[in-house]
């Protein structure tokens, strides 16, 4: 029985890859038109229309429904910095289909080499090379001048996927830095079975039910750089009560 299930998943990974390349090929190519003939202004409508359309659209075609909880916590209105924990490759289309507006995702510079899909986020997001200091301090500063501009961002604390076995990796503090610096609240999602329909650690992918939680958003209205392991914390026993909810 579970080679048929582990086949069947494995199938249905390549379907997914079909389904994902099918939809961000004809993006990419409109997105390059539009950028380069109206500017840079167009690209958060850009970015709108992944999480709007593209990503529900994905998901749909790859068979992942998705339950979403606490939507109301969020205000439109306002300009947050995005977190959420990162244990599969159907995250980042699972955390875009979720939020309420447009957003500036920060990248790891190895997405670039993704065929199509990396061009798509070097138009888009903001690249990080993680092991550059300057690369790193670069990208902080792309992400505080966004902030500045009223643009939402959407980090990763952990960094990269979680591919260990525990619940959450350390945080690293560009999250929590770029919101206390710009005194905007911090939203967090948590995601509690993603790594069931999409084991990072094995060809896998299933159709089924993506759960989505948000937290009250975290205000930074007054601390300082001092206060990061502390709001660091805050976040991580968000994620970890879900979780643990979760799996009781």
């Amino acid at each position: 029985m579970r080679i048929v299930q582990n086949t069947f998943a494995f199938i249905w990974l390549l379907w997914g890859a079909v389904v994902f390349m099918a939809v961000v090929a004809p993006l990419t190519i409109i997105y390059f038109f539009v950028l380069t003939i109206g500017g840079k202004k167009y690209s958060m409508k850009c970015v709108w229309v992944n999480c709007r359309y593209a990503s529900p659209l994905i998901l749909r075609l790859i068979g992942i429904r998705m339950k979403i909880y606490g939507a109301e916590k969020i205000d439109p209105t306002r300009t947050y910095v995005f977190v959420s924990n990162h244990r599969a490759q159907i995250d980042i289309i699972s955390n875009a289909a979720a939020v309420p507006v447009p957003i500036r995702f920060l990248a790891k510079s190895e997405v670039k080499y993704i065929p199509l899909f990396g061009f798509m986020v070097k138009m888009l997001g903001i690249m990080v090379d993680r092991k550059s200091k300057e690369s790193r301090e670069k990208s902080f500063q792309y992400m505080a001048e966004a902030i500045g501009k009223g643009e939402s961002l959407f980090i990763y604390p952990e960094g990269t996927r979680n591919r260990t076995d525990e619940s959450i990796k350390e945080f690293k503090d560009g999250a929590f830095r770029v919101a206390i610096l710009a005194q905007a609240p911090i939203a967090v999602q948590t995601l509690v079975n993603t790594r069931e329909l999409n084991d990072p650690r094995k060809f896998h992918l299933l159709p089924g039910t993506v759960e989505l939680y948000w937290s009250k958003p975290i205000e930074t209205i007054g601390l300082t750089i001092e206060d990061i392991p502390e709001l660091k914390e805050k976040v991580k026993s968000e994620m970890l009560r879900h979780l643990q909810q979760k799996n009781k």
